[in-house]
């Protein structure tokens, strides 16, 4: 937007002495001649900027116009443009950029390009997909746009929506949409990759009283079970991250136990199957019970795939 820019043209020349209206275009994206006519309209609007011609010239502010004012530090203003990268690779939005440009020009002093931690985000397909679809979704939300939809629940349940969008939410590596379903007449968390034949209509909703909700609705969990795996070091990571460090104990240099408390349902079983050759229920009661079961019976799906390929064969 045209407003953005000229606002993040005073920002950058408020920090530096002179800007070429080259450099300047690149930043934007757009050509020099927009850059210039932006410059008059700058100083239409009685805003002290001037140019200076020839190799070494640019674009600058009046001294007198220009205000120090250092409420936030170098490390301030780094922090913020890292968490910032951060959200870009999450969503990428014309706001998000002119805000981190903004930020750039408060900077009053050029920082170390190495950052003392970042953040990256996994890149798989589906993933890249489903930011496609968040960016989608935060325009409807920001014109107010009604959203319809098919919705599959945890356990396939098929449903169609018509939503009131109002919010987008990141958590947990999962995307989810807050909005206002007509089928229930109140507020609902939707995960994005539950929906599907989803379609961004052009009716126009007034917008309710929102209250954002902080938690996603927990699933009904059946009861947890104690379980003691004895695995080797290649998947001490992956224990650790999910349970923490002190349901370990170590057996020997390249081993150790891990006592959990599990839910007896497939997410479980299907965290315990990603360890692979690499961990072993010793102890499991019940639990073990049932995860035997389910691994039965997804050899005897696959038995039954290979059965008909010998067949046809």
């Amino acid at each position: 937007m045209k407003i953005e820019r000229l606002i993040s043209i005073i920002m950058i020349l408020l920090k530096r002495e002179l800007v070429s209206a080259t450099e300047l275009a690149k930043t934007f994206e757009v050509t020099t001649r927009t850059i210039y006519r932006d410059v008059e309209t700058l100083s239409m609007a009685n805003i002290p900027i001037y140019t200076v011609p020839g190799r070494d010239g640019g674009i600058g502010l009046m001294s007198t116009y220009k205000v120090d004012k250092k409420l936030l530090t170098s490390k301030d203003l780094q922090n913020i443009i890292t968490a910032l990268n951060s959200v870009e690779q999450l969503i990428e939005s014309p706001e998000i950029k002119s805000t981190m440009t903004k930020i750039r020009a408060m900077q009053t002093e050029r920082l170390n390009d190495k950052m003392d931690f970042s953040l990256h985000f996994t890149n798989w397909q589906g993933t890249e997909e489903l930011k496609a679809l968040a960016e989608s979704l935060q325009e409807a939300i920001r014109d107010h746009l009604i959203v319809k939809f098919d919705y599959y629940d945890v356990n396939g349940t098929h449903t169609s929506r018509k939503i009131e969008p109002y919010h987008l939410m990141f958590k947990g590596e999962r995307w989810y949409l807050q909005g206002y379903s007509y089928e229930r007449e109140d507020f609902r968390t939707f995960r994005l990759a539950r929906m599907s034949n989803i379609q961004i209509t052009n009716e126009i909703f007034h917008a309710r009283d929102y209250v954002f909700i902080d938690k996603i609705p927990k699933e009904k969990l059946p009861p947890f079970y104690p379980v003691r795996l004895k695995a080797n070091m290649r998947v001490r990571d992956i224990i650790i991250e999910r349970f923490g460090i002190s349901v370990i104990t170590p057996c020997d240099e390249t081993t150790y136990y891990a006592d959990l408390q599990l839910p007896n349902n497939e997410n479980a079983y299907r965290f315990l199957l990603q360890l692979g050759t690499n961990a072993q229920i010793i102890e499991g009661g019940i639990f073990e019970k049932e995860f035997r079961h389910y691994l039965q019976k997804v050899l005897n799906l696959y038995g039954q795939n290979l059965k008909s390929k010998m067949e046809e064969k």
